[in-house]
């Protein structure tokens, strides 16, 4: 619509404007054609009053003649002199032309005078009216003037006038009507481009492009729809593989951040805000993102360097930080490495720990075959001595071995197992009574309550030897108390001994790998180092704790809770 006015308005108001001008001028034209008409003809009438200038001389008779012609022709016929006496006029009465005031001041007279011919224009106060004046001198001491009512000049300009407005308004209609016309002609494809440009401009994908019937116009959209559609097919791919991007990025185990040259967020994944727990609005400047100084001096350090990778540190995790400059924006990769780190340790110690578990026992236990191998008449003593050294390590190493296995086999299977039937704690009191019917010096007072239970039974079992068999090997005392009670779809089991107390600062260790008694409260027993640990991970494939708090016999009590496993709930391989 707004181009359609414009257009309009620059047809229509120039060519409007033209034609009021042209019409101002062609009216003042007319009007002074008019005056030199009536001039020319006054001019014309002087010279035939001039050649009858007999008739002039002051007489009742000429004044007679040239009163009717006055009232038959409207034209007032004045002699003056020289000095501007009035000696004759056809309009005053004859008694009153003697009383008449001076002529010589009238313009046509003094222009009549001094110039042999006047013309003028104005009100007449004789006549009440405008008049127009000519004179001209009749001789060297007189000068004779016409004098015509305007009213000729006025209707004449009257009637032109109302034939000039009627065509001005008669053209002025069919000028607005081919302004019109070719505002119309010459917009509606301008307003057909505009529609095209607003709703591609508005983001709309689905878009009716309208016909031309001007062939420049149709080229000019067939091309603009052309590009139009190839651009929306390339914001389609665009968006896909920005959608991809998004996904990749969402889905990362790192984090990924782009800054500008002044550190506004461009884009954060998911990863940063999971893992800081502060929002990373796009726009928002990175330090204003967070209030935590620990934070912001951890991306002011990471900032600081120039495309290296380092590890840099954040309440106790470890994280590898990697800067990239990309033109003027800044590319922020950050990965937790505080598990690899932490796996990588515990690898080192583990294999260290096996190294050495190893190694000890087949180290005596090839030292003492050398020594039987090399020397063969040993007594017999001896002999025997170095044998039984040889099989105690062979046990050992044995049960060593045979721990580790039991503990990858529980990190493997994890918690996807199911149990087929449930086990009877009877069962299980059992066995253990057997196992410990002989103890020697040391008793072992057992309480278990009769019931079934969803938990496997080797796991119960296991639980039950390592614990009692620590109490056995450490405890100072010579009784170990072990009861397994039911409470709320769970166990709780329970092994006391009689100390020595554990510190503090070895409780929390003693379910290391291991980490055996030889390195804490005694030196004369020492284990493989990994029942505790193989106790606390059935303790976790059972969603539940194990704990040392003080006896009432004044030594420990190792404190285990399982939840039961409902069969309909469980699933996986079948543990047997």
């Amino acid at each position: 619509m707004r181009s359609f006015a414009k257009v309009f308005l620059v047809l229509f108001v120039p060519i409007f404007i033209s034609l009021m001008l042209t019409f101002y001028f062609i009216h003042g034209m007319m009007v002074s054609n008019a005056r030199q008409e009536l001039l020319q003809e006054m001019r014309n009438k002087w010279v035939i009053l001039a050649s009858q200038s007999q008739d002039l001389d002051l007489t009742q008779t000429n004044y007679a003649r040239l009163s009717g012609m006055t009232r038959q022709t409207s034209l007032r016929i004045t002699l003056v002199n020289r000095e501007g006496r009035v000696l004759l006029d056809s309009l005053v009465p004859f008694a009153q032309i003697a009383a008449m005031e001076n002529h010589k001041g009238r313009p046509e007279i003094k222009d009549a005078i001094y110039t042999a011919e006047g013309f003028a224009t104005r009100f007449s106060s004789t006549t009440d009216m405008q008049m127009f004046y000519f004179a001209r001198k009749l001789s060297d001491d007189l000068v004779l003037r016409l004098a015509y009512p305007a009213t000729y000049v006025e209707s004449l300009q009257k009637k032109f006038t109302e034939q000039a407005l009627w065509a001005f308004l008669c053209l002025s209609l069919v000028i607005l009507l081919l302004a019109l016309y070719f505002a119309r002609k010459v917009s509606l494809p301008v307003q057909k481009l505009n529609y095209i440009a607003d709703n591609i401009e508005s983001g709309k994908t689905h878009i009716h492009f309208p016909r031309f019937k001007d062939p420049s116009m149709a080229k000019i959209a067939g091309l603009i729809y052309r590009i139009y559609a190839g651009m929306q097919k390339k914001n389609l791919q665009l968006a896909r593989d920005q959608q991809k991007l998004s996904h990749i990025l969402a889905t990362m185990d790192q984090g990924v951040l782009l800054l500008d040259d002044e550190n506004r967020i461009l884009h954060a994944n998911l990863w940063l805000e999971k893992e800081f727990g502060i929002d990373f609005f796009p726009g928002g400047s990175l330090f204003e993102a967070t209030r935590d100084v620990h934070l912001v001096d951890f991306f002011s350090g990471i900032l600081e360097q120039r495309g290296e990778t380092n590890r840099v540190s954040l309440h106790q995790e470890v994280f590898e930080v990697s800067l990239k400059q990309v033109e003027d924006q800044k590319l922020l990769l950050i990965r937790n490495l505080t598990r690899q780190v932490e796996y990588e340790s515990f690898k080192a110690e583990l294999t260290g720990n096996i190294s050495h578990e190893l190694k000890t026992p087949l180290s005596m236990i090839m030292g003492y075959a050398e020594t039987l191998r090399d020397t063969p008449d040993i007594d017999q003593k001896t002999h025997k001595r170095f044998l039984d050294n040889i099989y105690g390590s062979s046990v050992r190493l044995n049960n060593l071995i045979n721990d580790i296995i039991e503990l990858h086999k529980l990190e493997s299977v994890g918690s996807q197992f199911r149990i087929e039937e449930a086990t009877s704690l009877s069962l299980v009191e059992s066995d253990i009574r057997s196992f410990y019917a002989d103890t020697g010096e040391k008793s072992l007072l057992l309480e278990i309550e009769p019931a079934e239970v969803c938990i496997l039974e080797e796991h119960l079992q296991s639980v039950m030897t390592n614990l009692i068999d620590n109490a056995f090997k450490y405890s100072e005392g010579t009784q170990v108390t072990a009861s397994i009670q039911c409470r709320n779809d769970g166990l709780i089991i329970s092994v006391d001994d009689q100390g020595p107390v554990i510190s503090e600062v070895e409780s929390k260790r003693i379910f290391e790998r291991f980490y055996t008694c030889s390195q804490s409260r005694n030196k004369q027993h020492s284990g493989t180092g990994l029942g505790l640990s193989i106790v606390k991970h059935i303790a976790n494939l059972y969603e539940g704790s194990v704990q040392i708090e003080p006896s009432r016999e004044g030594g420990n009590r190792f404190v285990v809770r399982l939840q039961e496993k409902a069969a309909a709930e469980t699933s996986g391989q079948t543990v047997r």
